[in-house]
């Protein structure tokens, strides 16, 4: 194989991202009950396209009677072990051990090895017509050879239980005695094996030596590109290679793709599903992500695939057959990634009818493009003899071969429709002079010579069947309504009828595309009625055997819209419909809306797959045709369910904006109407999500008390033992956060690590809708910690996956954005934190987010003002925010009541004489006295913390050390530090003060270093000496003339210490005049002089920016 040219990134994001994946986790206590990880989301779905036995085509250890032999080609150092023996408990029980084959007269399976809890069981899987079987074996100890026997034939006496057709895996549910895992609730799509089997190669073909040598050759590169038209044999040649010896025991992986495959969730869960079977276990965390969210980044799913591809010991073949159906441009942008980062240990081969939209220009001059054209495809003069003569079995002369090439140009459709007319006719010479082998001729050459040449039967079960995208005896049964169709079947494919198999046990087939596409025409012009009854029995017959895609395409290609919609209902009860929803938006666009508005669940189902698209207004209107729906008559207990579900997407609707107020009260009413259910379906899903959504009340009433945490956490069990895992991952944020709220810094760092544990691994979050929570309130506590770089790296990881989704919660989405601000802040990017605000506040607007996070987000900004020395701007927030002390206080606008107590502060300083300072007092009272009696205790350390400021500023330095001296008590256990230093100068010089009463000492000296301030110890040297000057000077006198001896300008001064530059002036002149100086230069050179800056009296500071 190919050299890796680069080593493969670990993400697709930007550097700050990929480097926040290994970044440290949260310095927090550990409780030492560190817990195992919970198994995947999607172990279900896992099982259910894994196809283990003879598909996998691995070579491993096998059970003969009573011995475990060695895999084929391993070492001879691998002896033979004794079933039940010590040695065999001993190799169960390896690492490396996963897998063996058994077989015995019982039947044949394979043992794999699977965790669960931390635990490893022993499972039993079985292939039979293209259906796969799972037994639960149990633990390496409990594994006997009776135990062996034992599920060796209980999944032989599946095959003739089971009602399912062949081709189709089922969702697989444990045995009682198999530890349940924390997500069984997740439904799988209907995976087929069919479409991940390689197909068999023809027993009667032409050996082409030459292509093959080409193929072994091209699987040194990255890709290999077939591209020819209808007929080529492009997908003979690869059936064929991957049969002929001289391709070795090369893995590969094979999907088959339609026109249905342009859906990217559809498409991609096939080509991982057919790389999963080939290695099990590749596919596990890729498949997790797409399923565990509406609208997971396609770049951080194919991240996760190609780090476990890149760890394979062996190399890999993974082949898309028919690549010219894929239409998707998004399908194609996200096959460019892969490429762009394919590990040298795989290969990619497309089949096409036309170039793929990939970089082939770029890629040919890499030198990585192997491509394989209708020139190179085309039949030699020998392989055309070799053919017609041995394959087909017709006595033609040299010349005769020479002309039928000439003629077809070694086009192979061309040669095998001459060779099918050429069977039983005398008039040879005339008929090759006759023929022509262009496209054009294909047509009718197929319908005169190919199709009215067979039995009447024959031409009848053609026409009947070519309908049909896959075809198996069953279901041509009961599309003709008879029961000859496996005979049939038999003889279209010994007459070599263009029919295709699609699997080994050759029970599903499909016609040659061009085939079938003039079977389809000619059906069209002669039995035009028959067509929609047809499609209505294929239909039928799909949703028999819950097959509802495909039930639902057939049942739209006859406009047959009633019965489409009735399908649609039953498909969204049967799968994880959000991570299908482009699926169902494109079904129930094509349905009349007169139709939809007709069904109540039609109608919440297009609701919600408008609202994952950020259509909400159109997503309202579906909800109102709904509602108008409830005007008919309908049994009760249904009726209740539907204004259930209605309350339920109401609330997400108000969720999503930020509309608290309204998405609680509503969810509480949802839960009311909802009955119970374990079964996935859409009342499952919206019931658990109104769980969550109630559990919220804490953000509208301020209420973190005891009773309110025991509320959402009860919430995490409860959506836990629902399977759903959003939005337990959403249950487990709304808990952390409320600790955070709590002033539990530490437990809620704990607390938000379990989301970790339960999505999958690789950077799981990064697939669910509200993912970048977890970043979020990791980043905000790293930032209070202090811990800027590593608080960044997640703050951005969190950012990125925000703008990745159009679906995330508004109310998230604005602590994002204001905890990025605040870090910039702190890191001295002035301009950057202001950018952030804006952009904010821009996509606010654009969103529609509800008026209370738009005001959240003004008051920050005018706090930011505030401490960028902008007290203009502050005040005009003031003034228009519409907020007094006299007013009653509410939760929802506890930050613009601290950004009000910040401004009066603020203006208090520059106007000690005003009205301002007992207006902060008084507001901070109230505040008070409500977050201590909910027990929000980060409320209560900021309201303290302004408390001391407003004190300070009133000159009463007595009463801000007991406030503050509160305040260090309360906060030290959780560490807290930004709470502190965001506040300025002021704080630090009151900390100084603090340290000189011994408050705390050891906490008041962690946050006067984190603040750059000088060591306490150096704080009072030489205090006797510069007592008398400095005493005479007032705390605000003090601050302004540190600022001085620093260089600061008097306009930096006023910014610094938020006030005008008159003032500044007058606090210069008088420092001045008490220092008997007749300048400011002067006076800094008497400070010098004297070592005046040694003393610290009350208020004095310094500029912990500068110091930094």
């Amino acid at each position: 194989m190919r050299p890796c040219s680069a080593p493969l990134m670990l993400s697709s994001r930007s550097a700050a991202t990929r480097f926040a994946r290994s970044s440290p986790p949260l310095s927090v206590p550990n409780n030492g009950k560190n817990r195992a990880p919970a198994p995947s989301a999607c172990a279900t779905i896992r099982l259910t396209m894994r196809c283990i036995g003879s598909m996998a085509r691995q070579s491993i250890p096998r059970i003969i009677e009573d011995h475990l032999l060695p895999p084929e080609g391993a070492s001879q150092s691998f002896l033979a072990i004794q079933v039940g023996s010590d040695t065999w408990y001993t190799w169960l029980n390896e690492p490396a051990t996963r897998s063996f084959a058994f077989h015995s007269p019982q039947g044949a399976l394979t043992a794999r090895r699977e965790q669960r809890h931390g635990t490893w069981y022993w499972y039993a899987y079985r292939t039979q017509d293209g259906r796969l079987h799972k037994a639960y074996l149990g633990k390496s100890e409990e594994l006997t050879l009776v135990r062996l026997h034992e599920a060796a034939a209980l999944l032989s006496a599946e095959r003739a239980t089971s009602s399912q057709p062949p081709g189709t895996l089922r969702p697989l549910q444990p045995p009682a005695a198999t530890p349940p895992p924390s997500f069984t609730g997740t439904t799988s799509l209907h995976l087929l094996t069919t479409k991940i089997s390689v197909p068999p190669a023809r027993l009667n073909m032409v050996t082409r030596p030459r292509l093959l040598q080409r193929m072994n050759a091209a699987v040194r590169g990255t890709i290999t590109l077939i591209v020819a038209p209808a007929g080529w044999g492009k997908t003979t040649l690869l059936s064929a290679w991957y049969a002929d010896p001289s391709h070795g025991t090369l893995p590969l992986a094979w999907v088959s793709l339609d026109a249905s495959d342009n859906d990217p969730i559809r498409f991609w869960t096939y080509v991982i599903a057919a790389l999963d079977t080939l290695h099990p276990g590749v596919g596990e965390t890729p498949l997790a992500l797409f399923y565990a969210s509406s609208s997971p980044p396609i770049e951080a799913v194919l991240t996760s695939l190609l780090n476990g591809l890149i760890q394979l010991p062996m190399e890999t073949v993974l082949v898309l057959d028919d690549f010219h159906l894929i239409e998707s441009q998004s399908i194609h942008d996200a096959l460019t990634f892969l490429l762009e980062h394919l590990p040298p240990n795989t290969h990619l081969v497309l089949a096409s009818r036309s170039d793929p939209l990939l970089p082939l220009a770029r890629l040919r001059a890499r030198g990585a493009l192997t491509e394989l054209r209708a020139a190179n495809l085309r039949f030699t003069s020998e392989e055309t003899t070799a053919f017609l003569t041995e394959v087909m079995g017709l006595p033609l002369s040299a010349e005769e071969v020479a002309a039928l090439e000439a003629r077809t140009e070694g086009w192979i459709a061309g040669l095998h429709l001459a060779a099918l007319s050429l069977q039983g006719r005398d008039d040879v010479g005339d008929f090759i002079a006759a023929f022509t082998g262009s496209h054009r001729y294909v047509v009718d050459f197929l319908v005169e010579e190919v199709l009215l040449r067979q039995p009447e039967e024959v031409q009848d079960f053609l026409l009947q069947t070519c309908l049909l995208d896959r075809l198996c005896g069953p279901l041509c049964d009961a599309v003709r309504e008879k029961d000859d169709s496996r005979r049939l079947l038999d003889q279209v494919e010994q007459t070599n009828l263009f029919l295709i198999s699609l699997d080994d046990e050759r029970r599903w087939y499909r016609y040659h595309h061009l085939f079938a596409e003039v079977l389809q025409s000619r059906l069209q012009q002669l039995q035009p009625a028959v067509v929609p009854e047809l499609h209505r029995r294929a239909s039928f017959w799909f949703e028999q055997h819950e097959l509802f895609d495909e039930a639902v395409n057939h049942a739209l290609a006859v406009s047959d819209v009633e019965l489409a919609a009735r399908l649609i209902e039953q498909y969204a009860h049967f799968t994880n419909f959000p991570s299908q929803f482009q699926l169902l938006l494109g079904w129930l666009n094509r349905l009349p809306d007169a139709l939809v508005r007709a069904y109540p669940s039609l109608c919440i189902m297009h609701a919600i797959t408008l609202m994952l698209t950020h259509q909400l207004e159109k997503a309202s209107v579906r909800i109102q045709d709904a509602e108008r729906c409830l005007e008919k008559e309908m049994p009760a207990e249904q009726r209740h369910t539907i204004l259930g579900q209605l309350a339920a997407f109401r609330s997400q609707l108000a969720r999503l904006v930020g509309d608290h107020e309204r998405c609680v009260p509503l969810a509480h009413q949802a839960l009311e109407l909802l009955p119970e259910t374990k079964e996935m379906s859409l009342t499952l899903m919206l019931r658990a999500s109104a769980l969550v959504t109630a559990a919220n009340a804490y953000l509208v009433d301020g209420d973190m008390t005891p009773a309110a945490e025991y509320l959402v956490g009860t919430t995490v069990v409860s959506v836990r033992a629902l399977g759903n895992l959003p939005t337990t991952v959403r249950s487990i944020s709304n808990l952390a956060r409320l600790q955070v709220l709590q002033g539990r810094l530490r437990q809620a760092a704990v607390t938000i690590e379990q989301a970790t544990q339960l999505a999958p691994k690789h950077g799981g979050l990064q697939a669910l809708i509200n993912g970048a929570d977890y970043y979020f309130i990791r980043g905000d506590l790293l930032r209070e910690w202090n811990q800027f770089d590593s608080a960044g790296q997640q703050l951005v990881q969190g950012m990125d996956l925000v703008k990745e989704t159009a679906t995330a919660d508004a109310e998230m989405i604005m602590r994002g954005y204001l905890a990025l601000a605040l870090l910039q802040q702190a890191c001295g990017q002035s301009t950057e934190a202001r950018e952030t605000l804006d952009a904010f506040a821009l996509l606010s607007r654009q969103r529609g987010f509800a008026p209370a996070l738009l005001a959240h987000g003004a008051a920050v900004r005018a706090q930011m003002d505030l401490a960028q020395g902008n007290l203009a701007a502050a005040i005009r927030w003031a003034e228009a925010c519409g907020l007094s002390a006299r007013d009653k206080l509410s939760y929802l606008r506890e930050r613009e009541y601290l950004t009000l107590v910040r401004v009066r502060i603020a203006q208090g300083r520059e106007t000690p004489t005003g009205p301002f300072l007992s207006e902060a007092l008084i507001l901070l009272e109230g505040l008070l006295r409500d977050a201590e009696a909910k027990m929000r205790m980060h409320s209560v350390l900021e309201v303290l913390l302004l408390r001391t400021l407003a004190l300070q500023a009133q000159g009463d330095y007595t009463e801000a050390l007991t406030a503050l001296g509160r305040a260090l008590t309360l906060a030290e256990p959780e560490g807290y530090i930004r709470l502190f230093l965001d506040e300025g100068v002021p704080m630090v010089t009151l900390l100084r003060q603090a340290y000189a009463h011994k408050i705390t000492l050891e906490y008041v000296t962690t946050l006067l270093e984190a603040a750059g301030e000088p060591m306490a110890t150096d704080l009072y040297h030489s205090s006797s000496r510069s007592g008398t000057l400095m005493e005479s000077l007032t705390v605000r006198e003090s601050e302004v003339l540190q600022l001085l001896m620093d260089g600061a300008s008097n306009r930096e001064i006023a910014r610094q210490l938020v006030l005008s530059v008159n003032t500044v002036k007058k606090h210069v002149l008088n420092i001045c005049g008490k220092l008997n100086v007749q300048s400011r230069t002067q006076a800094i050179a008497k400070v010098r002089t004297l070592n005046l800056l040694s003393y610290t009296p009350p208020g004095h500071y310094r500029d912990t920016q500068k110091s930094k």
